[in-house]
């Protein structure tokens, strides 16, 4: 049977960092049918003819013990999860890391060592232009910050270990160095949200405000590189092993793959709003906003299926359907080969938890 986890502390978690050791329809981004039991196998034996004996009968050697296993039933669905037509899995756990950290919820990174920045959206009252660190200990400080910062969306680290900030409300984008110096890379895009470092140096930034993926060169050079009319509101962008970006639209809730040459290609669509997309394993991990649902995008069949979520908001943890968040935003994969995701609470973009969610077949 499988084990039925607990809320887990961030030492929990930090301990499991250490053991298993190194490795984004609103006008603005926020940053499946019930499940059936298997069916009963009734086993029967037919009944042999008698015999004649020619010889004195012997004892005949008795039956085989028989035996039988156990399976653990589906969880249940809950209502909110039966008007989607994707099916439900029970293979992934969701444990809070930490809770209440004074943030909107923006973009979500983790370091090598298990440390978290967090990108702050901003809350009514606040312009959202920090960048929290949260240490393994549960030390919750501000990283970076800039009065030129605002709403802060895409938080992430690139090939070379660079911190890589967007600043949807100002229209600027950052690099932040490990003293937490942020430095200006452009401010000639509207409304940056995602953001792909890639290998050669170049980074990819969406901007929700015009439909475009731009690419900014190392020498500061800003060019078009994918623009398309289905881009209605991109929000985050991935990056695949081989190199291919995955763009997840927060206002339609699709999710595209884009060639070398900035062809978007659809490949699912999911209850709207959308927020963030992962890459892990030959998945997409793909957070609906609009759902308070974490879907799993195969790559290689194109199946799909709810990892996480009630489809209501809450705050238990538990497995699969049994875990309830606010609304889901950012969400990244931590050097344990786990998930992280960030959320509000209820329907608020704040204080942020961030929640861990592992695969336990």
């Amino acid at each position: 049977m499988r084990p039925r986890p607990g809320t887990a502390s961030l030492a929990v978690a930090a301990i499991a960092l250490a053991a298993c050791g190194s490795d984004t329809g609103s006008s603005a981004p926020d940053t499946a049918g019930p499940a059936t039991a298997p069916p009963t196998t009734i086993s029967e034996t037919a009944p042999t003819e008698p015999s004649i004996a020619t010889e004195p009968a012997t004892t005949p050697a008795p039956p085989p013990a028989s035996t039988s296993t156990t399976t653990e039933p589906p969880l249940p669905v809950p209502e909110a999860l039966q008007r989607y037509k994707f099916p439900v899995s029970d293979e992934w756990v969701v444990e809070t890391v930490i809770a209440d950290v004074d943030s909107g919820t923006g973009g979500l990174a983790i370091d090598a060592d298990g440390v978290m920045y967090v990108g702050d959206f901003g809350q009514p009252d606040k312009p959202g232009n920090q960048v929290r660190r949260i240490e393994p200990d549960g030390t919750v400080e501000t990283f970076s910050t800039d009065e030129n910062m605002g709403s802060l969306t895409m938080t992430t680290f690139g090939p070379d270990g660079t911190l890589y900030q967007s600043s949807y409300g100002t229209d600027r984008v950052y690099s932040i160095d490990a003293e937490g110096t942020p430095t200006l890379l452009t401010d000639e895009i509207r409304g940056p949200t995602g953001l792909a470092p890639r290998d050669d140096g170049t980074l990819l930034i969406a901007s929700y405000a015009v439909g475009t993926i731009y690419e900014l060169t190392p020498d500061g050079s800003v060019e078009e590189w994918s623009k398309s009319p289905r881009y209605r509101g991109l929000n985050s962008l991935a990056q695949g092993p081989d190199g291919t970006i995955y763009a997840a639209d927060h206002r339609d809730g699709q999710v595209f793959a884009v060639t070398p040459d900035g062809e978007p290609e659809l490949l699912i669509e999911f209850p709207k709003p959308t927020s963030h997309v992962a890459y892990l394993d030959g998945s997409l991990f793909v957070t609906s906003r609009g759902a308070y649902l974490v879907f799993r995008f195969d790559l290689a069949t194109g199946d799909v299926e709810i990892i996480a979520g009630t489809g209501e908001p809450g705050v238990e943890d538990g497995r699969g359907v049994e875990a309830s968040f606010g609304r889901p935003n950012a969400i990244t994969v931590g050097p344990d080969g786990a998930l992280y995701m960030n959320h509000g609470t209820g329907d608020a973009n704040f204080p942020v938890t961030i929640r861990r969610i592992s695969h336990h077949p």
